[in-house]
């Protein structure tokens, strides 16, 4: 308690009350706003944003967009060995274009609605407990308990010691010296940003990441794809994911060449060729039999088709240079590209 509180009397007591009250109202206003506005732009973003509104695999659908566009190998790479970090990012990357570019007119108009409600709450909750006391002929413990419950839950003030304010009694006079300070509150909550409300406890970017990053982030041990199941523990359904990709993406290659392997897992399963489910491994399992490698495989349903997507084909055949650097592995023999994934483009979806 500070000397201020400790020595003040008679009337000055409500006016130095006021002040305390504000300088709490004040701090829990700007959060109550920020927060506020963190909840509206991710929801908004969840209804309305193409990427964010549908399911998990449309989601990465926008992922893969993205990452097309920007046509760089070190982010693709990222997104292949720790799909959850690019995922995260891509989010990130979204909601500050969101907010400070293409919706930023919109997102200044939440803030500003939530600017207004904060202190229409906080008007209404001074008028409500201060007629109440007043009825009732209460005291000032009883002023801030009804004040604080009426601001809840939009609101939540700190504890407020009343132990040298027990002189108070003009509760009128109270409210009016808060009403004073509520015009400053209004200003500096009307002051501000965007860029505070991205940083706030409740950021949107971490809001969306929560909502849409809570599922399932295994990797298929073949290609690296990611298991599409919104839960993140699904046991005791397997893994599974609709498209699969190249094994060469994920540096599987032909042991004791430098050969590439350029299936696709479905393929494999499908095939009469065989794998080791490690590299010091020294027994081979046919790619039919792929569930009794261990755990790691069995835990996956592959189901053998001819579902190809384009847009790994020509990843392949736009990063065949760098892929083969990276894994100091080459694309040729039974690993050779064939002629016709070179008319693929970055667009082409199937």
């Amino acid at each position: 308690m500070s000397k201020k509180e400790n020595f003040c009397k008679g009337s000055s007591s409500a006016v130095v009350f006021g002040e305390i009250m504000c300088e709490k109202l004040k701090v829990s206003a700007v959060e109550a706003v920020c927060n506020k506005t963190g909840v509206d732009i991710a929801g908004q973003m969840m209804c309305s944003f193409p990427a964010f509104n549908g399911n998990r695999l449309n989601l990465e659908k926008h992922v893969l967009a993205s990452l097309a566009e920007k046509e760089d190998f070190n982010i693709f790479m990222t997104y292949i060995q720790n799909p959850r970090a690019q995922v995260e990012a891509f989010i990130k990357e979204q909601v500050k274009e969101y907010m400070f570019m293409t919706q930023k007119v919109k997102a200044q108009n939440i803030l500003k609605k939530n600017v207004e409600e904060i202190s229409r709450v906080i008007s209404q909750a001074l008028f409500e407990a201060t007629e109440k006391v007043k009825k009732e002929e209460g005291d000032i413990q009883m002023w801030v308990e009804e004040f604080s419950s009426k601001l809840k839950p939009k609101l939540t003030l700190d504890t407020v010691s009343c132990q040298n304010f027990s002189d108070i009694n003009n509760f009128e006079f109270l409210k009016e010296e808060i009403e004073k300070g509520l015009k400053s509150i209004t200003t500096e909550m009307s002051k501000l940003s965007l860029e505070k409300v991205n940083n706030c406890r409740q950021k949107p970017d971490q809001i969306l990441i929560d909502q849409l990053c809570n599922c399932c982030w295994e990797r298929c041990p073949f290609c690296a794809a990611v298991c599409t199941n919104t839960l993140k523990d699904h046991s005791p359904e397997k893994h599974s994911v609709p498209f699969h990709r190249p094994s060469g993406v994920e540096g599987w290659h032909v042991r004791g060449t430098v050969d590439l392997v350029i299936d696709f897992c479905t393929t494999l399963v499908a095939s009469d060729r065989a794998f080791y489910a490690d590299a010091g491994s020294e027994e081979a399992f046919p790619f039919k039999q792929y569930p009794t490698a261990g755990e790691k495989y069995a835990s996956w349903s592959i189901t053998a088709d001819a579902s190809m997507l384009a847009y790994w084909k020509w990843f392949i055949c736009h990063f065949q240079n760098e892929l083969e650097v990276y894994y100091d592995l080459k694309f040729q023999g039974s690993g050779e590209i064939p002629q016709h994934w070179k008319n693929f483009s970055k667009k082409d979806k199937k």
